[in-house]
C-alpha cells in the first residue's frame, strides 16, 4: 500500500494479508509513540471501519494498548515527628516508717528529781518496786528511770513524812526509828541496783535473743 490510500468502493474490498500487515503495523507504531488512538487513526487514514481494523488485530493477535498507567509519582517523605521529650521522673514518695517514732522529751531537773524522790519513797514504803511504779505513773521508760538514778548516784531524797512521831522523853523511840528507816534506806538502795542489773540483763537477754 506504502502510502497509497485504498480506494473506498461501494462494494466490499478484500485486503490482501500485505495490506492488513500494513494497518496493523501503523497501528502499533502510532500508539507506541502516542499511547492510543492508532486504531480510530488507522480508520481515519485508510478508509477503513474501526469494526474491520479491530478484526484484525484480533486474528493478528495484536490488540490495541492500553493507554500507559499513569505512574504515581511518590509522595515526599513525610519529616519525621520531634521525639517528645522524656518526662521528668516524678520524684519518689517517702516511704512512711511502720513504726511511729516518737519524739524524746527533755526533762528538766526538778522533773528527775521528782521522779527519783518518788522512787526512793515508794521503795521506803512498800520495800521494792518503785523504779516499775515510777515508770508507769510518770510514763517513762524503766531504762530512763534507772539511768537517772545511776547519774544521781544511787542516793536518792526520801521525801519527809508528814506525820510527826511523838518524842519520847528518853528519845528511845526516835533512835528505833532512824535505825529502821536507815535499815530501809540501806534495802532501797540494795533493791535499786538489784533492779538495775536486771534491767541490764534482760536487755542483754533480748539482744541476744534477737541475734538468733
Amino acid at each position: 500500500m506504502s502510502n497509497t490510500t485504498i480506494p473506498k468502493a461501494s462494494k466490499s474490498v478484500r485486503y490482501t494479508d500485505t495490506q492488513k500487515k500494513e494497518v496493523t503495523d501503523f497501528i502499533l507504531s502510532y500508539n507506541a509513540a502516542n499511547g492510543r488512538g492508532g486504531q480510530s487513526k488507522a480508520a481515519e487514514k485508510f478508509k477503513i471501519s474501526q469494526i474491520t481494523i479491530a478484526s484484525w488485530l484480533k486474528s493478528a493477535g495484536a490488540s490495541a494498548p492500553k493507554a500507559a498507567a499513569k505512574v504515581k509519582t511518590p509522595k515526599a517523605a513525610k519529616a519525621p515527628k520531634p521525639a517528645k521529650a522524656a518526662k521528668k521522673p516524678k520524684a519518689a514518695k517517702a516511704t512512711k516508717s511502720s513504726g511511729k517514732g516518737k519524739v524524746g522529751k527533755r526533762y528538766t531537773d526538778e522533773q528527775k528529781a521528782e521522779i527519783t524522790d518518788f522512787v526512793a519513797a515508794y521503795n521506803s514504803a512498800n520495800g521494792r518496786g518503785g523504779q516499775s511504779k515510777a515508770a508507769e505513773k510518770f510514763k517513762v521508760s524503766p531504762l530512763t528511770v534507772m539511768a537517772w538514778l545511776k547519774s544521781s548516784g544511787g542516793k536518792v531524797k526520801a521525801k519527809k513524812s508528814t506525820s510527826k512521831v511523838a518524842k519520847s522523853p528518853t528519845g528511845a523511840v526516835s533512835s528505833a526509828f532512824d535505825a529502821k528507816l536507815a535499815s530501809l534506806l540501806a534495802l532501797s538502795k540494795e533493791i535499786s541496783k538489784t533492779e538495775a542489773a536486771l534491767v541490764q540483763m534482760n536487755a542483754k537477754f533480748n539482744k541476744m535473743k534477737a541475734a538468733l
